[in-house]
């Protein structure tokens, strides 16, 4: 353990970190100015890098699992995460994950590039109701984002709505998950019809 402490003090001193991402087990769904989105699998006996967190993220687990988080000092901590769980961390964190069951845990991961919240959402509008007014359920809400569960029958309409701010949609299809921009000032009345009949709404700030 103490040799294990000593490397990573040495790592942490000689040369800057590399980020969280990318990383084997994790692939980017999308890019833009605003966001990056990875989906994640902790695979068992592939110890990420030690790296550091350059972005504040939030995401959602998609299958469950477990996992052992290292820090720079050598601690461990195991931990148990399951399917549905929201994540929000912030960034600068700095340590390494690896996967420990057999069954790995999944996720898809949003990082938010912006350094905070922007403040920037749509002119307001009367044409339809915003996420808050049709009936979604609110897992999450900071400074930096808001975040919904969406379901809907599958192949139907659902409920016209507004997006007042920039959006990350993501959804689960044959366990493949799958993530869409919705710009501020979108009006629809339907995430992905007849593909998928419920969804994670990521609002940022």
């Amino acid at each position: 353990m103490l040799r294990l402490v000593v490397i990573l003090a040495a790592l942490i001193q000689i040369a800057p970190l590399p980020p969280a991402y990318p990383r084997v087990g994790a692939t980017k769904i999308l890019d833009n100015p605003r966001v990056q989105v990875w989906n994640i699998a902790w695979l068992k006996g592939q110890p990420s890098p030690l790296h550091r967190h350059v972005y504040d993220l939030v995401g959602v687990y998609y299958e469950p699992g477990d996992r052992m988080i290292i820090s720079p000092e050598g601690n461990k901590r195991p931990v148990s995460t399951k399917a549905g769980d929201i994540a929000f961390q912030r960034k600068g964190v700095t340590h390494i994950e690896e996967g420990i069951s057999d069954s790995p845990l999944r996720a898809v991961f949003i990082e938010m590039k912006d350094d905070g919240p922007t403040g920037r959402t749509a002119a307001p509008s009367e044409e339809a109701p915003p996420m808050s007014g049709i009936g979604g359920k609110q897992l999450l809400d900071n400074d930096r984002v808001t975040v919904w569960a969406y379901a809907w029958g599958l192949g139907m309409d659902g409920p016209r709505h507004r997006h007042d701010r920039d959006t990350v949609v993501v959804w689960i299809q044959d366990r493949t998950p799958h993530a869409v921009w919705v710009p501020a000032g979108t009006v629809h009345s339907e995430e992905q019809t007849g593909v998928i009949s419920e969804a994670t709404i990521f609002e940022l700030k």
